[in-house]
């Protein structure tokens, strides 16, 4: 046996074992994935989340946020969602010894509803099970690691289908069971393989986005705070104006509001950039433009998972 025939007898063992091994995990991320690409219009298609009649004109963020705090006075906010249709609800997060996601009509400032905020929901869940989150860190890391099989699977079924004549013998008597599916397989892999390993391994890092970006790009801070025992901002409205003025390409999505006098006002906008204010001086630290492609940029998601599926369906059969 030569060096190249003994190499692929082992990479097939090991494509065959690591499809099996990973084809349940990597079903279940590729078909919740396929769910939450209409995540949006999922969540807004009944109450708290949806309004009973639209609202054309919504109040300031400084308005919602004051009613809260009226309603919640021992709680602190800690998130506001703005409205990004006439139709949507607005919502913010308190934190607190019982943390509540409150939801507010942004037209009158009437609460809607209040919830526990570590409640989760049937989309909520179905999040956390794509991440892995349901079953803790372990869960979210062996998430990460299916996905990055997936590139090690397309990696030694490359090598197999230019080495093909050494597992020939092998491939032959499943061709005999399942043609089709071995078929189906083939070409998926070669055609779909490799765009759905990068979506994989994208998806694998994105499920530690937050350390990661705490650790390569981290959020500005405040060196010097004019008081690190009581937080005093600047009024609201002068900190979105500051944060808008900073970034005029996409409205206003969310609020984060700071814990410490030394980290700043976070703003998120509707296209995914962030904007980074003092709230002692009004100052915009800092925009981080990250925008998305659009609606669009779902689509090859959609269809990847689609074929992801069928492959991992037809390694199910053939194992």
């Amino acid at each position: 046996m030569t060096l190249c025939a003994a190499i692929s007898k082992k990479l097939w063992f090991g494509h065959f074992y690591l499809g099996i091994a990973i084809a349940l995990p990597l079903l279940i991320i590729a078909a919740s994935g396929i769910v939450l690409s209409f995540h949006d219009d999922l969540r807004y298609t009944a109450p708290p989340y949806r309004l009973a009649s639209p609202v054309y004109r919504s109040l300031d963020a400084d308005t919602l946020a004051k009613s809260v705090r009226h309603h919640y006075p021992r709680h602190r906010l800690e998130m506001l969602f703005l409205p990004t249709a006439p139709e949507h609800s607005a919502r913010v997060k308190l934190a607190g010894p019982e943390p509540l996601m409150v939801f507010v009509d942004p037209g009158t400032t009437a609460i809607l509803e209040a919830k526990d905020a570590t409640d989760l929901d049937g989309l909520d869940w179905l999040r956390e099970l794509h991440r892995g989150s349901v079953l803790g860190l372990p869960g979210k890391i062996a998430a990460s690691l299916a996905g990055l099989g997936t590139l090690f699977l397309w990696a030694m079924g490359l090598w197999l289908w230019y080495r093909r004549s050494a597992t020939a013998k092998r491939q032959r008597r499943r061709v005999k069971c399942f043609p089709g599916l071995v078929t189906i397989h083939r070409q998926t892999g070669m055609l779909l393989g490799g765009p759905i390993a990068v979506l994989a391994l994208l998806g694998a890092l994105l499920n530690f986005a937050g350390p990661l970006m705490q650790w390569l790009d981290p959020p500005p801070a405040i060196v010097m705070p004019t008081s690190t025992q009581q937080l005093t901002t600047l009024p609201l409205p002068r900190l979105v104006d500051a944060a808008v003025n900073g970034y005029r390409n996409s409205p206003l999505e969310r609020i984060y509001f700071p814990a410490t006098a030394n980290q700043p006002w976070r703003f998120r906008f509707l296209d995914g950039s962030w904007g980074f204010v003092d709230g002692q001086n009004g100052t915009c630290l800092n925009s981080k433009h990250h925008p998305l492609i659009g609606p669009i940029c779902y689509i090859p998601c959609i269809v990847a998972n689609c074929w992801a599926c069928l492959a991992i369906g037809c390694q199910s059969f053939l194992a």
